[in-house]
């Protein structure tokens, strides 16, 4: 048994749950966005996603657009034919890089972050 856990399987944030499911896209699929914190998103979509790629996704909240790039950590099949058309349900494990000071700031305001505890 190995001494130390993966970061992968260590909730790396407190997450907040979004009420509202929103329309989310990964890279070129659609998805839904099923919840949000400040280091990533979990996401459900059709059409399987790399473990380890790194893709743009975005979405809108309150007429505010988000776009940040994020690793692709996990992608398990959560349906079969449950997507629409009967597609294969996908969800996705996705942790932010690079985030751009006005994602940041949207992300912040999102998820409850103070001032006195900035994102690293």
């Amino acid at each position: 048994m190995p001494d130390k856990l993966a970061m992968s399987a260590v909730r790396r944030s407190n997450r907040f749950r979004v009420i509202m499911n929103l329309p989310l896209k990964l890279g070129w699929k659609d998805g839904t966005l099923v919840d949000i914190s400040e280091a990533g998103v979990l996401a459900t979509h059709t059409g399987v996603l790399k473990t380890g790629a790194t893709i743009e996704i975005s979405f809108v909240h309150e007429n505010e657009r988000f776009v940040s790039n994020a690793k692709v950590e996990t992608c398990t099949v959560v349906g079969l034919g449950a997507g629409p058309g009967g597609a294969t349900l996908y969800a996705s494990r996705l942790f932010f890089t690079d985030l751009s000071d006005s994602a940041r700031q949207m992300l912040q305001s999102l998820v409850g972050i103070s001032e006195t505890h900035p994102l690293g």
